[in-house]
């Protein structure tokens, strides 16, 4: 026994000797790869010393103990090695790169303290023991070594806070308001903390890369920048969370909470728009996607101040008619608005009845009412009153003073009223926005009533009458996408006297050479179509593209032969012929993914069937790793003969990134009658030296096939 006992002790000696001259000493140590493995298992042996640790704290103070030393001995024999081994460990994994913080030299120097305390201890147990007061002295130092130490390696771990962030209510800051939300400090940066600052912060900068701050992020990491809009797929961030799950570039890690769908797309069109970090939620267009993405996070600064009352159902029952709608501007709230229809109808008495919900109406639109400046007194009794909607009226300066008596009013609109530029340099308001288009105010005369009305935003509508603009692009009618019969290609534009010119080749469409869309054209095979709208003196349209795919039938019987990769299995070999198209995102359970093995189908027919082209609807994503097929091989059997290759391609590989697209590869097959079928898809094995992961095996994914 008194052997293992010294075995354990000199090698705790000698391993806390190593692990002090290691930390004094560590800028000319290096490390080499195939220690970093011990490294990496720190975290799976650090738990055991605290609980020992802990443990023998307890057992020192407890007197029943005291007449089994050498089962104590043997406990803390055990606890040295394991603690000096987990700090040395410890100690390995930092010199990886990014963990240069303080926080990581606060965890490395207390593991140290720990160990070496810890060895002091056993050394001097009978002394300890002896005096009460130095037994209290260092049970206190230990556990408040432990408690630090611990501490920084959970903040290194999961973050700061960690420990605490349960009890802390995550609405309990300051409400942000619709109208003072940026994208980026209330919209993009929290997606960012809650699920990449845990492993690239200031404390543990994986691939030097730190993601607190705008400054950090802009500086990018090893790899380069974290976003670019002039680059394929705009850049780093979006390619490694678009990458397959189980690929070790995918982020974040398999394990860690993932990005949901709604976060990915907000990343990538706020990168996409061009990463602007100072823009407002407000200064975006109503139907920009990251606005509707996110617009509902947010109250306005009106909606988070309505404190009075809800009116009865009854009385909003009660003043709805055909030409008066009175209703609630958002789910349970208690303000209303009330919008009026029909001049023919309206009589301004009928402004009386609003009396009812004097303390509720914060918006009324009287647009192209009857209403003159007479009528206007009454709304000096609203309140609540905010919003009002004048345009079109018979309204003059007159009106302005009544006005100023509103005092909530923040949003006025006198668009094609008589109100001039003279009434409205003498009777400002403290209003957020005052829309005047076709009225007397002319873009010369901004300057100066900007000057009298402050910070209030006036509009006064877009007078470019030189300036081109872009035609939109056309419209594809069809509603169908898989065709078994031909038909009729439909396309439309609202603008009168425009060109349409189409291809169905794939090519772009020009103003020159492309055929005008005039009589029906006929679509009777798997067609790509692009169209464009022309007209002089305008812009021409962006390019609308749409595949038709057409389908002579199902096969009766269709197994894969080889399985597909289990997170991209689909519905097996059901997938293929359900006539239901993936889209971009691979990971949706409509797309069959192959990589270590190629994707082999057997079709089979119970009576022999006439086709002319067989079409494999695949997918590129090469920043993805998912490129075109290194081979597409089709094997075929008529109604008595054997099988034998009927159809073969290999398809141009990419020199370089671009953009994702859908790809789709026809193979003629003759039109012979066919009994049988066998596909073969080869992935590639090799990725081109020029892409970033050259020489691991690329992915092809596959969503539909079509027999014609």
């Amino acid at each position: 026994m008194r052997t293992w006992k010294t075995l354990l002790y000199n090698l705790a000696f000698a391993a806390n000797t190593l692990l002090l001259f290691f930390v004094l000493a560590e800028q000319w140590v290096v490390v080499p790869a195939w220690l970093q493995v011990a490294g990496r298992m720190h975290p799976l042996l650090l738990h055991f010393p605290i609980v020992l640790l802990l443990l023998c704290l307890v057992l020192e103070w407890l007197p029943s103990f005291k007449n089994s030393e050498s089962l104590l001995d043997g406990l803390w024999l055990i606890t040295l090695n394991l603690t000096v081994f987990s700090a040395l460990f410890g100690w390995i994994l930092s010199r990886e790169e990014g963990y240069t913080s303080e926080t990581v030299s606060w965890h490395k120097w207390g593991g140290v303290f720990l160990s070496i305390f810890a060895l002091g201890w056993y050394h001097l147990r009978r002394i300890i023991q002896s005096k009460k007061i130095v037994l209290s002295l260092s049970s206190s130092t230990m556990l408040l070594a432990l408690i630090i130490t611990g501490h920084q390696g959970a903040v290194l771990t999961h973050g700061d806070d960690f420990i605490l962030a349960p009890m802390k209510d995550p609405n309990s800051g300051p409400p942000v308001a619709f109208e003072d939300a940026i994208v980026f400090d209330h919209v993009v940066m929290p997606i960012l903390d809650a699920k990449c600052v845990g492993c690239h912060n200031s404390g543990k900068a994986k691939g030097d890369l730190i993601m607190e701050t705008a400054a950090t992020l802009l500086r990018g990491g090893k790899n380069g920048l974290l976003w670019d809009t002039t680059a394929k797929e705009y850049g780093l961030l979006l390619q490694r969370v678009h990458l397959p799950m189980d690929h070790k570039e995918h982020m974040p890690p398999k394990g860690k909470p993932q990005l949901t769908e709604d976060e990915i797309a907000i990343l990538y069109h706020w990168i996409k728009a061009g990463g602007d970090m100072k823009i407002k939620l407000s200064a975006i267009p109503e139907t920009d996607s990251i606005r509707l993405l996110t617009a509902s996070l947010f109250k306005s600064q009106d909606e988070s101040s309505y404190a009075f009352a809800a009116a009865s159902e009854s009385t909003i029952e009660e003043l709805n008619s055909h030409y008066r709608m009175v209703q609630p501007i958002a789910a349970e709230s208690p303000a209303l608005e009330v919008n009026y229809f029909g001049a023919s109808q309206f009589k301004p008495e009928q402004l009386k009845d609003l009396l009812k919900i004097k303390d509720q109406l914060v918006s009324l639109n009287l647009n192209r009412m009857p209403v003159s400046d007479a009528d206007l007194e009454l709304l000096k009794q609203f309140p609540e009153l905010r919003n009002l909607n004048l345009s079109f009226t018979s309204i003059t300066d007159k009106s302005l003073p009544i006005l100023q008596q509103i005092s909530s009013l923040q949003e006025l609109s006198v668009s094609g009223t008589e109100v001039t530029k003279a009434g409205l340099a003498k009777f400002p308001m403290p209003l957020k926005s005052l829309y005047c288009w076709n009225t007397g105010v002319s873009a010369a005369d901004l300057p100066a009533l900007k000057t009298i009305w402050g910070e209030t935003r006036l509009e006064t509508g877009f007078t470019g009458d030189t300036i081109m603009i872009q035609l939109n692009a056309p419209i594809v009618q069809n509603e169908e996408q898989i065709f078994s019969q031909p038909f009729e290609l439909k396309l439309k534009h609202f603008v009168q006297g425009v060109d349409l010119r189409y291809t169905l080749d794939g090519t772009e469409p020009d103003s020159l050479t492309s055929p005008v869309y005039k009589s029906p054209v006929t679509i009777s095979s798997t067609t790509q179509v692009k169209a464009r709208a022309f007209k002089k003196g305008w812009i021409s349209s962006t390019t609308v593209n749409r595949q038709f795919f057409g389908s002579g039938g199902k096969p009766d019987s269709i197994r894969l032969a080889t399985a597909p990769d289990p997170s991209y299995k689909g519905n097996g070999g059901a997938t293929l012929i359900d006539e239901i198209k993936g889209d971009g995102n691979f990971r949706s359970g409509k797309w069959l993914g192959y990589m270590h093995n190629n994707m082999e189908v057997w079709v089979e027919f119970n009576e022999p069937k006439s086709i002319k082209n067989l079409s494999v609807s695949t997918l590129i994503s090469i920043g993805s790793y998912i490129m075109p097929p290194a081979e597409i091989q089709v094997w075929g059997a008529e109604a008595a003969g054997t099988l034998s290759m009927v159809a073969r391609e290999r398809p141009v590989q990419p020199s370089k990134d671009t953009a994702q697209f859908e790809k789709i590869y026809s193979l003629p097959l003759g039109e012979k009658m066919y009994k049988r079928l066998k596909l073969v898809i080869k992935p590639v094995a090799s990725l081109p030296k020029w892409h970033p992961g050259k020489g691991a095996p690329g992915w092809v994914f596959v969503d539909e096939l079509f027999f014609e």
